[in-house]
C-alpha cells in the first residue's frame, strides 16, 4: 500500500510541474519579438577579368527572399538577386530555375561559355527586373540582359562567382545572345 501511495504521489508532482510550465509559456506557447531579417548579409567579389572590371568593378551581391502579400493566398516566396556594382551598376532579378549547364546558348553550352568544371549539374538563372546603369554601361556593355546565369563554385575553400548576361531570351531560347562572361573572387 505504501508503494502505491508513494507511486501516485510522484505521479502528481509531475503532472503538476508539466501544468505550471505550460501554464508559464500561455495558451498559445513562446512569441516572436521580431520577424526576421529579409535580406542575408551581402557578400563581396572582386572582379577576376577584364570584363567584369568594365562592367561592374566590385560587385556587392545580396540574396533576398520577399514573402507574398498576406491578402494573396495564390502567391509564393521570390527569391531576388540584388547586384550593386562599385561604378554605380544595380542590378535586380528574380530566379526564374535552375538548368542543365549543357544548355546550349548561339551554340556553345553554358557549361563552356562560363569555363566551369564538367561535374557541375546546375547553374542558377535569373530574370532581370531592372538594371540602372549610370553610365550606360552594365552586365551587357550598353544592352540590358533578359537574364543572368549565375554559378558559384559548390566545393569548400572555393570563393568565386560567374555571371553570364543573357540578351534575347533565356538559356536555350533560339534568340539568345550571351554577353561576356563576368568573372569575380569573393573579397
Amino acid at each position: 500500500m505504501r508503494v502505491a501511495f508513494a507511486a501516485a504521489a510522484l505521479l502528481l508532482a509531475g503532472c503538476n510541474q508539466q501544468t505550471a510550465a505550460t501554464d508559464a509559456e500561455g495558451p498559445a506557447g513562446p512569441q516572436l519579438d521580431a520577424p526576421a531579417p529579409e535580406t542575408e548579409p551581402s557578400r563581396v567579389f572582386a572582379p577576376a577579368n577584364d570584363a567584369a572590371s568594365a562592367a561592374t568593378g566590385q560587385l556587392n551581391v545580396a540574396i533576398t527572399l520577399r514573402l507574398p502579400d498576406a491578402s494573396d493566398a495564390s502567391a509564393d516566396a521570390q527569391e531576388t538577386l540584388t547586384l550593386l556594382g562599385a561604378n554605380g551598376v544595380i542590378v535586380e532579378a528574380q530566379i526564374a530555375g535552375a538548368v542543365s549547364p549543357a544548355t546550349q546558348v548561339q551554340g556553345q553550352t553554358l557549361r563552356a561559355l562560363l569555363n566551369i568544371p564538367v561535374e557541375e549539374p546546375q547553374v542558377l538563372v535569373y530574370r532581370i527586373a531592372n538594371e540602372t546603369k549610370p553610365d550606360g554601361r552594365g552586365v551587357c556593355g550598353e544592352e540590358t540582359p533578359d537574364h543572368i546565369v549565375l554559378w558559384e563554385p559548390s566545393g569548400p575553400g572555393e570563393a568565386g562567382m560567374k555571371l553570364l548576361g543573357l540578351v534575347g531570351g533565356a538559356p536555350g531560347a533560339a534568340g539568345a545572345r550571351a554577353c561576356p562572361m563576368l568573372d569575380y573572387r569573393r573579397s
